[in-house]
Formats: C-alpha cells, sequence, structure tokens
C-alpha cells in the first residue's frame, strides 16, 4: 500500500506539472484533459468504458458479464444516459443529476430500487431532472477489485450530444471496450471514432457480439485485426455471444459457458484491467502526458524557428500575403458552399423525379397485366410480382443515388481543395432501404365469387324477358305463350344475362385492384421519397462538416500566422534574442518532463 501510494504520488505530481505547462502555453484544451486523467488516478476504481454505435450490443453485453438485467435492452431502446455498474455487497441503484451550485459535489443522488431503476430514469426525464449518469452496485466477483463497468450512450447515432457525452468520458477512463457486432466487418466511422479516441485513452479491446449469427465470423475477425493494425491502434479481438451466454447461466453448463467466449473476456477484465489497474494507469498517464507536452514542444519549436530577423519589407510581404490567402479562403468558402447547396438542391428534384418515373414504369404494366387477368384467381401472383418489382426499382435508385453522392463529393472536393492537400470525407456508401415492410399489403378486390343462386337468378331475369316477348309474338300466330320458339329466346337471353353479369362483375374487380394497386405505389414512393430525402440530407451534412472542418483549421492557421507575423515585427532583436533563449530552456525542461513520463510504462517512477 506503501509503495502504491508513492506511484500514485509521483502520477499526480507528474500530471500537475505538464497541466502547468499547458496553462503556460495557453492549452486549455490539453490542461481540461490532464485534469480528467488525474481524478482517474485519484479514483480508486478501475473505469472501464463500452462503447460502440447503435445496436451492436452493448448494453446486453454488460448484463452478460455480470449476469444481471442492469441496462435496458431491447429493440428501439437506446441508452440515453451512462450507466455504471459497481461492486457492492447487496444490490442498489441510484440516480445522479448533474452537478450544480447548488447541489452536492458530484450532485445529487436519489437511491431507487434495483428493479424499478430503468422506470425511474424514464420518470425522472419526463419530470424534467437533469440525470447525469445511473449507478448500480452488485455483489459480483468480478467487480471485487474496484472494476467498474460504463454502458455509455451510442456514437454516431441520430442524437449527436449522445455521442459527444461518451466522447467526454473516454477522458476519464482507464480502458474501452469497443462492441461491434460480427455481422460486419469494422466501419469507417467506427475506426475513426478509435482513432479518436485512442488519443486520449490508448487501452482499448474490440468485443465482436452476435458470433452465433454469423458462421464465417472468424473471417470477419481477422479482416478486424488487420484494419486495426493498419490503423495504429493496438487491441485484442473478442468474438462472443450474449445469448448463449445467458443460456449457459440459466442452465450451469460450462461448455455452453466456454462456446460463448465470454470466459476469455472475463479472463482479459480480470487480469489485464482490474490485476493490472497500475500499469494501465501509468500507460494512460504516459500516453497523454507525453502527447500534451509533444504538442507544446512543436508549438514552441515553431516559434524558436521563426526568431531569426526580419526586415519590414519582409515582414509587410509576408503580411500582404498572408491577407490575400485569407481573402482566397474566403471566396474559396464561398464557391464550395454554393456547389454543394446547389449539387444537393438539384439532387432533390432529380431523385424524388427518378423513383416516381420507375414507379409509373411498374405501375402501367401492373394495369395491363389487370386488363386481362382476373385478380380473384391470380391475387397472390400478382402481389409478388408487385413487390418484387417495386423493389428492385427501390434498388436501382438508390444505386443511382450512391453514385451520385460520390460525383457530389468529388465536386465539390476538386472545389474546396485547389489549393490544399486532397482529402476526401470518409463516408459509407448509402443503404437500400426496404420501404416496402412499412406499408401495408394492397387489398384484393372484393365480390370476387359469384354464388350459385346469384347465377340462377340473373339467368332466371334474362330468360324471362325472352319468353314473354317472343311468347307474345308468336300467340299472335295462333302458337302458345310456351312453345319451342320463346323457351328457345329465353334460354339465349339468359345466357346472354348472365355472361353479361360475369363481365360486370370482373371488370369491377379490375377497377378495384387498379385502384388498390395505385394507392399502394403512392406510398411507397411517399416512403421512398422519404428515406431518399433523409440520406441526402445525412450526406449534405457530412459533406458540409467536413470542408468546413478544413476551411476552418486553414483559417486558423492563417491567423496564427499574422499574429506570428505582426508579434515578430513588433519585437526588436534584444527581445527576440531573449525569447529565444526562453524558449531553448523550456524545450530542455519539457524534454525532461517528457523523458520523467516515458519511463512510466517501464517499472520505474521517476520522482518529481
Amino acid at each position: 500500500m506503501h509503495n502504491l501510494n508513492v506511484i500514485e504520488t509521483a502520477l499526480v505530481e507528474l500530471i500537475d506539472r505538464a497541466e502547468a505547462e499547458c496553462a503556460e502555453a495557453q492549452r486549455t484544451d490539453l490542461g481540461n484533459r490532464l485534469r480528467k486523467i488525474r481524478s482517474r488516478v485519484l479514483d480508486p476504481a478501475q473505469l472501464v468504458l463500452v462503447v460502440g454505435e447503435p445496436e451492436q450490443g452493448k448494453s446486453e453485453l454488460i448484463n452478460s458479464l455480470v449476469n444481471a438485467p442492469v441496462c435496458a435492452t431491447g429493440e428501439n431502446v437506446s441508452t440515453a444516459v451512462p450507466t455504471v455498474v459497481r461492486h457492492s455487497s447487496e444490490p442498489s441503484a441510484q440516480l445522479v443529476e448533474q452537478e450544480t451550485t447548488q447541489s452536492a459535489v458530484g450532485g445529487d443522488r436519489l437511491p431507487v430500487p434495483v428493479d424499478q431503476l430503468h422506470d425511474e430514469l424514464d420518470r425522472a426525464v419526463r419530470n424534467g431532472r437533469s440525470v447525469s449518469r445511473t449507478e448500480v452496485g452488485l455483489p459480483r466477483a468480478l467487480l471485487e477489485n474496484g472494476l467498474a463497468l460504463m454502458d455509455t450512450p451510442a456514437v454516431g447515432g441520430a442524437v449527436s450530444s449522445l455521442g459527444a457525452i461518451t466522447e467526454a468520458a473516454v477522458a476519464e477512463a482507464d480502458a474501452l471496450l469497443m462492441v461491434s457486432d460480427a455481422t460486419q466487418e469494422l466501419t469507417t466511422n467506427e475506426l475513426n471514432f478509435l482513432r479518436r479516441v485512442t488519443a486520449m485513452c490508448p487501452n482499448i479491446a474490440l468485443v465482436q457480439p452476435k458470433a452465433d449469427f454469423v458462421p464465417d465470423w472468424r473471417r470477419i475477425v481477422e479482416l478486424n485485426r488487420k484494419h486495426l493494425a493498419n490503423a495504429g491502434i493496438a487491441g485484442k479481438i473478442f468474438p462472443v455471444s450474449s445469448k448463449i451466454r445467458a443460456r449457459a447461466m440459466r442452465e450451469k453448463n460450462q461448455d455452453l459457458n466456454a462456446e460463448s467466449g465470454f470466459p476469455p473476456l472475463l479472463d482479459y477484465l480480470r487480469k489485464e484491467m482490474a490485476s493490472a489497474h497500475e500499469q494501465l494507469t501509468r500507460k494512460l498517464v504516459a500516453h497523454n502526458v507525453t502527447e500534451a507536452i509533444d504538442q507544446i514542444t512543436n508549438s514552441l519549436r515553431e516559434e524558436l524557428n521563426n526568431q531569426s530577423p526580419r526586415t519590414a519589407t519582409e515582414t509587410l510581404l509576408e503580411l500582404e500575403a498572408a491577407q490575400r490567402r485569407a481573402e482566397d479562403l474566403k471566396r474559396l468558402s464561398g464557391r464550395w458552399q454554393k456547389t454543394l447547396s446547389d449539387a444537393v438542391q438539384e439532387l432533390y428534384s432529380d431523385i424524388e423525379y427518378d423513383f416516381r418515373e420507375r414507379s409509373w414504369a411498374v405501375l402501367h404494366q401492373a394495369n395491363e397485366t389487370l386488363d386481362e387477368a382476373d385478380p380473384s384467381t391470380t391475387w397472390e401472383d400478382f402481389e409478388d410480382w408487385l413487390k418484387e418489382n417495386l423493389s428492385e426499382a427501390v434498388a436501382e435508385t438508390f444505386g443511382w443515388l450512391d453514385r451520385r453522392r460520390e460525383r457530389i463529393t468529388e465536386q465539390v472536393s476538386d472545389e474546396l481543395l485547389r489549393e490544399h492537400v486532397r482529402t476526401l470525407p470518409s463516408s459509407d456508401p448509402i443503404p437500400v432501404p426496404d420501404p416496402l415492410q412499412r406499408v401495408p399489403d394492397p387489398k384484393a378486390p372484393k365480390n370476387a365469387s359469384f354464388p350459385r343462386k346469384d347465377q340462377i337468378l340473373t339467368g332466371l331475369r334474362g330468360s324471362y324477358g325472352g319468353v314473354l316477348m317472343f311468347g307474345l309474338v308468336t300467340k299472335m300466330a295462333g302458337l302458345p305463350l310456351m312453345n319451342v320458339v320463346s323457351i328457345s329466346a329465353g334460354l339465349v337471353l339468359g345466357s346472354k344475362s348472365l355472361n353479361e353479369e360475369k363481365d360486370s362483375r370482373l371488370k369491377r374487380r379490375q377497377a378495384e385492384a387498379r385502384t388498390a394497386v395505385q394507392r399502394y405505389v403512392e406510398h411507397v414512393v411517399f416512403q421512398v421519397n422519404k428515406e431518399a430525402r433523409d440520406s441526402i440530407r445525412h450526406m449534405h451534412q457530412t459533406l458540409h462538416d467536413h470542408c468546413n472542418q478544413i476551411t476552418e483549421q486553414a483559417q486558423i492557421r492563417i491567423s496564427r500566422s499574422i499574429q506570428d507575423t505582426k508579434r515578430m515585427a513588433e519585437q526588436d532583436a534584444v527581445d527576440r534574442d531573449a525569447r529565444a533563449r526562453e524558449i531553448k530552456k523550456k524545450l530542455e525542461e519539457l524534454n525532461v518532463l517528457r523523458k520523467r513520463a516515458s519511463t512510466l510504462t517501464s517499472n520505474r517512477i521517476a520522482a518529481a
């Protein structure tokens, strides 16, 4: 324990030194990150964040790890606030509110029954209470050594603020479990997220649930291992199945438990996480302190290189060049924004016309079919044909939309990046939706049956007029009312009436079928247009954010260049020499501090 306190003190002093350097360099962003790392060092718990995109099985994974339904799961259920699962002698749960000036440090806590945690959270949110997280305590051996699991809101979901909550919590974590199910390899968005968070928390493992649903999950795991290596991310991969794990726990079956893939993951959490708390903490501190020092050092070296004396003419030329770059950047920003806006507006118009044209072709062919066929006998086959052709039309429309997305990306990138290094935003192909699932099936036409008694009555009505008419004519010739001629005429007219009634009923059924198909196709068109417009909006936002980020970064560089030039112009030679000596001295101090940070990953701790 004494040695642990010495190590903890050395880490805190090192972080404090690095934070002071960040404050001196006016890098509040780096200082805030180090302050969160300092809090993690002083916290005896080992916080492991469980992160991932929506519907990947994060909550179900935590439930399987602790063998308890502590996190809400199910369709259309998403994590709105983080849930922290810790060790306690008895099951417990509480809601933790946002910290305010009137509340207690860390926020007010409201104990609730464990089995009513989700209902109480929903009630608190509906009542307008600002709940920052929920905490659950369980008597589990996995959590005895201080391990704490946090279920986090999904990253890359529809609500961007939830993803921001998760990324903000990364700086406070000792390690991350990235959850991405085994049905597909890691997406570009997931890899980009991992690249961002490894800058704050380098201790990462990838968990791939639903391995029982995918026969070739081993191939997916190998592909993901290559993706991580290519991205420079070090982390183990654990394919698991929460369904098999739950069944194994119910039946107390060790073979099923081994098949679920959870034992290696549990060993990893016990041995390489909870039991290696000190080493992981050292790695976390070393990574973040080293990165902060490197950023400050790079800025100081750049400033040192700019300390060479310059003439007034050189200064003026540099200011004019920087000003021209700023004006060019402003014009460039206007051009790419106009190009993007015009292309998106044109795409909105084209996509609606494209699918409506395809749906009209299907509808025209359907009407031609219904003009000849009897819907009462061919409806099921006709409905399958209609759905299949509409599905093909949807796929063709969204394939065309994805090609337009690529072309617009190229156009905007070319417009923006004429004077910059070419880089395209990372975006996944537009998926093909299935709007037919949300549209009720077309209703089959009514009155499809023509009962025998109705046919007899129809025939009698027609034959009665024939018998009466021809009977009266033949009666004038001296024949009785009922004779061969009148009866034959009645039979002919009765058969004609029956055929006309059958034909009339068929035409009514065909008209009803065409109306039902028309309504069905219009409903599908509405759903497809909504899906397409949503996809276009997402593409627009992604492109705009990417190009805007490049523009802002270029503007910041130009602004800093102007400020540095002005500052250097105001300094005389004596001031520049003095500043150069200060920078060199500071670089030496930072180098010593960096060496101390680099020793953290070894078995030595440098005393402050």
